[in-house]
């Protein structure tokens, strides 16, 4: 018998699927020559299904149809299947960044990542299997996978977690947000004292974190 140590090496395509709801500004028809920061906004387990359309009065999208604030960006919202978790969408959602961003007038040093609860998590796993894509990411109520935290160096971070959440508790997130801070300083953490795991809306209605998205790039 001969045994020989031999390394395989070969390019898989895979086709992925994936509905979202794409958002533009008003002023993005109006100058051509423009360039936008995108967003992308990850529901939580709640909004699973094969329904798009529901997302429409949901989360970013719906602050946004409020109008009070100043949203000067390109946002996609997709959806998770019903079965499905954002992890095991990764490859879909890096497809749909690289497809927005290829097909609209994106501008590629201003692209975030905002996620609340199970889209919290989301947020952090696609920063971390796409590093180089993100310029800053916002997760909500959650927390990420800390031995990986090192793959965050170059991501600015800006977290939300309400400090009485029974859900997700404050543990999960301020571990991970201390995991990061040994490899980077760009990260921070706001801590809602009175507030459990519905922190989605006032965290949204917050221009603060716009004009501070921004900034990174």
């Amino acid at each position: 018998m001969t045994i020989q140590a031999t390394t395989l090496s070969v390019e898989i395509t895979k086709k992925v699927q994936m509905d979202y709801l794409l958002s533009f500004p008003e002023e993005y028809y109006e100058d051509q020559t423009r360039e936008w920061g995108f967003i992308v906004f990850l529901h939580g387990m709640d909004m699973r299904g094969e329904e798009v359309t529901q997302l429409s009065n949901y989360g970013l999208l719906e602050i946004a149809k409020e109008g009070q604030l100043s949203l000067p960006f390109i946002v996609a919202v997709p959806q998770c299947p019903s079965e499905s978790f954002w992890n095991m969408e990764r490859d879909s959602l890096a497809a749909l960044v690289a497809e927005i961003t290829s097909n609209h007038r994106v501008d590629s040093n201003r692209i975030y990542a905002i996620g609340y609860s199970m889209g919290g998590y989301g947020v952090w796993d696609l920063a971390i299997y796409n590093p180089n894509t993100f310029a800053a990411i916002v997760p909500l109520s959650s927390g990420g996978q800390i031995s990986k935290a090192a793959l965050l160096n170059n991501t600015a971070i800006w977290a939300f977690h309400g400090a009485k959440d029974n859900i997700v508790p404050l543990e999960q997130m301020t571990n991970m947000i201390n995991a990061v801070k040994t490899h980077q300083r760009d990260v921070k953490l706001t801590v809602y004292p009175d507030m459990g795991h519905d922190i989605m809306r006032k965290t949204l209605g917050n221009q603060e974190l716009y004009t501070w998205l921004l900034e990174q790039k």
